[in-house]
């Protein structure tokens, strides 16, 4: 009898096929086979339907046995500048979104992927802007780093971000203009609203001279701030060719 049986589960065995490492793809494939949609297997969770069973993440795509995301949203967490490692980012080659908003961080965190395109670090507590912090940032194109307190923006910060074409440093703490606007060739979008700033040079904004390549400015916020905008000189906006681009004391 005993043999019987062992001979059984042999067979079994060497009809069973080889095993093959299957990707995502394959994986998709057989969860459209099977019928079930994706919202079926994991519900979208909404203020009307609260699902017992599994639920999919937000920005996320589900299937059956494949939980697909992108782009890193750890805003609104308990998370301080100790508790992120230099380079915990770096390994993800093409992460383009990273948002950490509404968190204890001090600083900028350190060597993120030059892949980004978007940094949104809103509402923590950064307190200045170091250069070695963007530096790498080549493909960045929005800095959001309003809503913290920050007082100063290291000189050549803004060279570590060539392609920069918005930046929001609105609600901190900054006595001057950022330094560097001038000189970078594409950013055209600039909130320093609600901060300490109390003058504006003739060159904060624009190089000098009128015959230069940089892209016009579509949007400069400086309202409340201690700057009194009929001390700002006329040609401080020279670069920018629309009027209403410019945001000065309590109104456009």
């Amino acid at each position: 009898m005993k043999g019987t049986i062992i001979f059984l589960l042999l067979a079994q065995v060497s009809w069973a096929g080889p095993f093959q490492q299957r990707g995502l793809f394959e994986f998709l494939l057989d969860d459209e086979a099977s019928g079930i949609s994706p919202e079926e297997q994991f519900p979208i969770l909404t203020d009307e339907v609260q699902p017992m069973g599994p639920v999919c993440p937000f920005r996320c795509q589900c299937h059956l046995r494949v939980v697909q995301c992108s782009d890193l949203e750890l805003g609104t967490n308990p998370l301080k500048s100790s508790g992120i490692e230099n380079g915990a980012f770096q390994g993800m080659k093409k992460l383009s979104y990273l948002r950490i908003a509404d968190t204890n961080i001090t600083t900028i965190p350190r060597d993120l992927p030059p892949s980004l395109t978007e940094l949104h670090l809103d509402g923590n507590k950064i307190t200045r802007v170091d250069a070695a912090s963007l530096k790498g940032l080549n493909n960045l194109a929005k800095l959001g780093l309003g809503f913290n307190s920050i007082s100063a923006v290291e000189n050549g910060s803004l060279a570590n971000t060539p392609h920069l074409r918005e930046l929001h440093l609105n609600n901190n703490k900054l006595i001057k203009v950022p330094g560097g606007l001038a000189e970078h060739k594409y950013i055209q979008v600039v909130y320093l609203h609600n901060n300490n700033i109390s003058a504006v040079g003739s060159n904060d904004f624009c190089p000098p001279g009128y015959n230069t390549k940089k892209a016009s400015y579509s949007g400069v916020s400086l309202f409340s701030n201690p700057v009194q905008y009929w001390e700002i000189q006329p040609s401080t906006f020279r670069c920018v060719y629309v009027r209403s681009a410019i945001q000065l004391g309590n109104f456009k």
